[in-house]
């Protein structure tokens, strides 16, 4: 009896052993900020609008097979160019004539979001995040940089960003704090200390005012040593709901960065919208991933420093936004939400054993999708779904002229690919 003891007991002692080994042990403040139960909703206007075919059917091709997994690709067609943001840590340039990709400039970190200025085309902003957390900051960090295309030169524009006081004026935003272009915690570049603001820890999205002067950037979470992309960090931001998310504003102009919203839950792609011809912004357009919905931020008019949901109930975790000649709103699902997803967000009881659970082993979907909407984000026009058997990761979908560009954020992936429009 006492022998069939020892032999239970090492059997155990073993097999937790061997589960340990396997663990993760996630960063303290994921389990700290779980949040409560949530159900997400079931959109059946998408589901009306979804299309019977797998994505690999509607006539996607490689367009070029060597460019790395891009994070972004910006297009100049007038001039018979694109660009990549790539996960080498480069940006490519690409001959719309020849369809060949080439290195065009390294950056100081892994290459994001990019836009080019409405008046200036040799002149391209463009986020950069650690691709890893031990990736040097110093002394060009994560942050906001610009490329000269015809010197072929990178200018570091912010890296460091006001912080967040401990008290702030009252808000009537319902999903965050917002602040409206009135009340916004502003700073010169020139007064920035030690004292009064933080490096940027993750640079995710963009978009500039029709004017040039402002720049408008996520940080979907700012837990220090965040990084780019779909990982690990990223996936752990999303499953607890993490309230992390910061919009800052960059005045370009008056030379000052801006504290436009906190505490929203991971916002990445980000859109700017305008009253008539005004080459003022009035409200933001930003998605929260983790969320499943795309956000409007009123930034002026009868409804400033209002918040509202535009789309709720996404079929997937929303990336990057863009917009065709149309208007309409190109948004690419980087990952299909599962069932589980779903019922962990319910019973959050259990985030806190998933945690734990390398993502190797975890059953992640391969699907991908795109979702287009009406100019004002309210209606689903078109979903599409690939299955994952030519890519996975489908981070952000790029509208042009003839056909539409697919930029795909998988590890190991190699090629550009592009499809006719689908609708």
């Amino acid at each position: 009896m006492q022998r069939g003891k020892l032999i239970l007991f090492f059997s155990l002692a073993i097999l937790v052993a061997a589960l340990w080994s396997i663990l993760e042990v996630p960063e303290k403040y994921f389990p700290e900020q779980i949040q409560e139960s949530v159900i997400f909703p079931h959109n059946s206007e998408i589901d009306a609008v979804k299309d019977p075919e797998d994505l690999s059917k509607k006539g996607i091709r490689l367009l070029d097979g060597n460019v790395p997994a891009q994070d972004e690709v910006l297009l100049q067609e007038d001039l018979g160019r694109a660009f990549i943001a790539s996960m080498d840590g480069s940006i490519w340039i690409l001959d719309l004539k020849k369809n060949q990709a080439e290195p065009f400039v390294r950056t100081p970190l892994l290459p994001g979001g990019m836009v080019a200025h409405p008046k200036d085309p040799d002149r391209i902003y463009f986020c950069v995040s650690r691709g890893k957390k031990e990736d040097p900051v110093d002394p060009n960090g994560p942050g906001i940089y610009e490329l000269r295309v015809s010197t072929k030169s990178v200018r570091k524009i912010a890296t460091f960003v006001p912080k967040v006081p401990d008290r702030l004026g009252n808000t009537i935003s319902s999903y965050g704090k917002f602040y409206p272009n009135s009340k916004q915690v502003t700073l010169r570049f020139s007064e920035m200390n030690g004292e009064n603001s933080r490096r940027v820890e993750k640079a995710d999205d963009l978009a500039i005012s029709r004017d040039g002067e402002r720049i408008y950037f996520t940080e979907p979470y700012d837990h220090p040593g965040a990084i780019l992309g779909v990982s690990t960090q990223s996936r752990n931001e999303a499953l607890t709901l993490g309230k992390n998310g910061n919009i800052w504003k960059i005045d370009l102009k008056a030379g000052t960065v801006s504290l436009v919203a906190h505490k929203y839950s991971y916002v990445d792609g980000i859109l700017l919208e305008y009253a008539n011809n005004s080459d003022q912004e009035t409200s933001i357009l930003v998605n929260e991933l983790s969320r499943f919905r795309l956000l409007r931020l009123y930034l002026s008019g009868d409804k400033a420093g209002e918040d509202e949901i535009v789309i709720d109930g996404l079929p997937g975790f929303p990336d990057g936004m863009d917009r065709d000649p149309s208007g309409r709103i190109w948004i690419a699902l980087v990952i299909e939400r599962s069932k589980l997803v779903t019922w962990l967000h319910a019973h959050p009881f259990w985030k806190h054993l998933v945690l734990y659970i390398p993502e190797r082993i975890q059953p992640v979907s391969r699907r991908t999708a795109l979702l287009i909407l009406s100019p004002d984000g309210k209606t689903p026009l078109y979903y599409g779904v690939h299955n994952g058997s030519l890519f996975s990761s489908l981070i952000v979908v790029i509208p042009g002229k003839e056909r539409i560009y697919l930029a795909v954020y998988e590890k190991d992936h190699k090629g550009l690919h592009i499809m006719p429009y689908p609708i």
